[in-house]
């Protein structure tokens, strides 16, 4: 039994003092109770839906997307609305439209909720809900947008509502027999009128100041009754189960163990690289929002964000080392296959290095860190949409990148400029992360500017959700292409700086080899001196119009050999002077080349998968760990460095790969237009690639639309945990996952 001091040291109160307030407590519940009660007498309550957790749409195209709709959308093709009544059907005279209007006008004036309103003849067979839906999504609606569609032929009528309408299913029965009773009597502006008063009397009835005092008096006193208990009774029996809680390895928050026990292992295998993907792209995606908020509001307003993305993110450093583990246990036993085949052993002999349950334990817990991650990120979500509050500032926004295009339109033009002049000076290898940057940047800023045309017209149909949608994809469009613009500059900083360090880096190594010469007798001195002088010719001979970093990393290896093997001619002092010296410059390369291979999948989300990404993080891991070694170990420190070197240029080269792979792909199954256009193609090669979807309007999200973002993981969104969103229909829950990449 654990107890408050105050209380041990204290005497008890008689009981009557502690009898009489306990009445007085429960006398106030009661009095809370009673007037939330009376305003529920006055008021239709409406119970509100509890707050979803945040997701995103999914990170494919707007015609994949529609593709995965076919079973849900109507044979006869929804519309795009335009006006908040649309009378196909030709059944409103001017009159009743203009009474139709200001009832719909009045229900937008007075609550939240909007409505639209549709006539047509018939739904062709369509279930009318079906019908309403599918023009919703088509045309953006929000989660308090409705939209009435009538077929005056059919004598039927559909209602779209999202999941998130504050609104009761009794209230929405309401509306349904408003407009039933309408329907069927052909008077078809009152469906209309109906309907809009209902609605607006229900969002009325939902904001009843004094219901929701009396909820809260009331609820505060129960509380703080069922609190007491809790503190005096429940807690101390609880405390040693919540201590064996937080000793579990595996991250709470992660789907259940027997949700993915069924699956084979190479299914759960893949599942984990795409919740690595996500999770990868969602952590991109909220340090680049971080950076929009610091830059509007400062350092201080985004402090708590900054540390729960380090709380992700160190999850998420943690699902890819194991990652990699399991990836290096995958290449040790193909190595012993290839072995045991070549040496003619039996197949049965093969023994794997991981068991089919430690690699499915392993792999649980990658999916486990990845969701607890995405929980951490997600339950701010409604908290940093706050903060930037962009449904207010979305002409803000999209003024904003109005003004700053043309600056950054004039910087591409330059960076060619850049560019050429350092293809004159470089081999191509040495440019390949940062050579198609300017076409990228161009497409993006091409995107951005379609991005802020369509958020300025959503803004003018009172479409809020979507402008935001839009405001964010030509925001992060910007800020990719000025990323893509920075690259190169980085990248001739770099060269130029490495030039001026080959320089000393080969007079170093000249000196380690004539010191190796007055070492006679050690044939491992001589070796190291024989490779020392290949690699300095062989700098030499390529130093005129090749690659500095690639000789700087020759010359760096040779060295550390050398000085590995004069070692024992040396005294400790100079042993580790000259490591400290050598980890040095093996960091700084090390650094650029994890920047330069990060900004690169950053850019190129949209198409980079797990296995770069791993090795990425990883480099990254051993880059950290030899900084921690340096100051009592720099040996080690420096064995670390060199193998986050190998590993980001592995790293680079799977990115390359896979971007090179998506755009031949999307280049090979493009259809241009009869005109010879290809409507797609700057999609493709810009906002596609970088993870931003920019049309929000093919998927109609059952999330709050201060939740909803649009990006590949988290994409070209907000602050969340990057999670695929769900179809919604009324009434049915359809969840859909993208095709993991790969």
């Amino acid at each position: 039994m654990i107890e408050s001091p105050a209380r041990h040291e204290q005497q008890h109160e008689p009981s009557s003092r502690v009898s009489g307030g306990w009445a007085v407590v429960a006398f106030a519940g009661l009095v809370g109770v009673a007037l939330a009660a009376t305003a529920q007498a006055a008021n239709a309550t409406v119970t509100m839906p509890s707050e979803p957790a945040p997701s995103v749409s999914p990170r494919l195209s707007a015609a994949t997307q529609a593709e995965l709709m076919s079973d849900v959308l109507p044979a006869s093709p929804p519309i795009t609305l335009t006006n908040q009544v649309t009378d196909d059907a030709g059944v409103l005279s001017d009159a009743e439209r203009q009474d139709v209007d200001a009832a719909l006008d009045r229900l937008a004036d007075e609550s939240d909720l909007r409505m639209f309103v549709v006539y047509i003849e018939s739904f062709d067979g369509t279930e009318p809900v079906d019908w309403a839906n599918a023009s919703a999504n088509q045309s953006g609606l929000g989660p308090d947008d409705l939209l009435l569609a009538v077929a005056t032929v059919d004598h039927e009528f559909g209602l779209s509502a999202d999941t998130n309408v504050p609104l009761t299913p009794t209230q929405l029965r309401s509306i349904d027999n408003a407009v039933a009773s309408a329907v069927e009597d052909e008077r078809w502006a009152p469906a209309a009128t109906d309907a809009a008063d209902v609605v607006r009397r229900a969002g009325a009835d939902a904001t009843s100041p004094l219901l929701v005092a009396g909820v809260a008096v009331g609820a505060a006193l129960v509380l703080a009754v069922l609190g007491y208990v809790l503190w005096r009774f429940a807690l101390p029996r609880a405390l040693p189960r919540l201590a064996r809680l937080t000793d579990r390895s595996v991250a709470a928050g992660g789907p259940a163990p027997d949700e993915l026990a069924d699956l084979p292992v190479p299914e759960l295998d893949e599942r984990a690289s795409g919740s690595l993907v996500r999770i990868d792209d969602a952590l991109k995606t909220c340090e680049q929002e971080l950076g929009f908020a610091r830059a509007e509001l400062g350092a201080d307003a985004t402090r708590d964000f900054e540390l729960i993305l380090a709380r992700a993110a160190a999850d998420v450093r943690q699902a890819f080392t194991i990652r990699h583990e399991l990836d290096v246990a995958a290449q040790a036993e193909d190595a012993q296959a290839e072995d045991a085949q070549a040496d003619g052993a039996p197949q049965a002999e093969h023994r794997p290095v991981l068991g089919d349950a430690e690699r499915r334990a392993r792999l649980t817990q990658v999916i486990a860190l990845c969701e607890s991650a995405a929980d951490t990120l997600d339950a701010r979500t409604r908290a940093f949409d706050d903060l930037r509050r962009l449904q207010h500032r979305t002409p803000e926004l999209l003024a904003d990148v109005v003004a700053r295009e043309p600056e950054v339109t004039d910087r591409v033009a330059e960076t060619r400029t850049t560019l050429e002049q350092l293809a004159g000076r470089y081999p191509a290898d040495t440019l390949a992360m940062v050579s198609g940057n300017p076409e990228q940047a161009e497409l993006l800023l091409v995107n951005a500017k379609a991005a802020v045309s369509a958020g300025r017209s959503a803004l003018e149909a009172g479409q809020k959700a979507v402008a935001v949608a839009h405001a964010r994809g030509a925001q992060n469009a910007l800020g990719q292409a000025v990323m893509l613009l920075d690259a190169v500059d980085a990248t001739a900083a770099h060269l130029d700086r490495a030039t001026g360090r080959l320089d000393r880096s080969i007079a170093s190594l000249t000196q380690g080899v004539v010191a190796a010469r007055s070492v006679e007798g050690d044939f491992r001195v001589t070796l190291a001196r024989t490779a020392a002088q290949a690699s300095l010719k062989h700098v030499e001979v390529t130093r005129e119009g090749g690659d500095p970093l690639a000789g700087l990393q020759r010359i760096a290896a040779a060295e550390a050999a050398l000085d590995a093997a004069l070692a024992g001619t040396r005294d400790f002092t100079e042993v580790a002077a000259r490591a400290s010296a050598l980890l040095r410059d093996t960091l700084g390369r090390v650094d650029e080349q994890l920047r330069q291979t990060s900004d690169f999948v950053a850019t190129r989300r949209g198409a980079v998968g797990s296995p770069a990404r791993t090795r990425l993080a990883e480099a990254a891991r051993l880059a950290d760990a030899a900084r921690s070694l340096h100051p009592t170990d720099p040996a080690t420190a420096l064995g670390e460095a060199q193998r986050a070197s190998k590993l980001v240029q592995e790293a680079a080269r799977l990115a390359r790969a896979d971007a090179d792979a998506v755009m031949i792909s999307a280049a090979a199954k493009a259809e241009p237009e009869a005109d010879g256009s290809d409507e797609n193609g700057p999609i493709t090669g810009g906002m596609m690639l970088g993870g931003i979807l920019l049309d929000p309007k093919v998927v109609r999200s059952r999330r709050h639309a201060a939740t909803a973002r649009i990006g590949g993981g988290f994409g070209g969104g907000g602050f969340g945990g990057g999670r695929p969103g769900t179809l919604r229909r009324l009434g049915t829950v359809r969840a859909w996952w993208p095709t993991p990449v790969r």
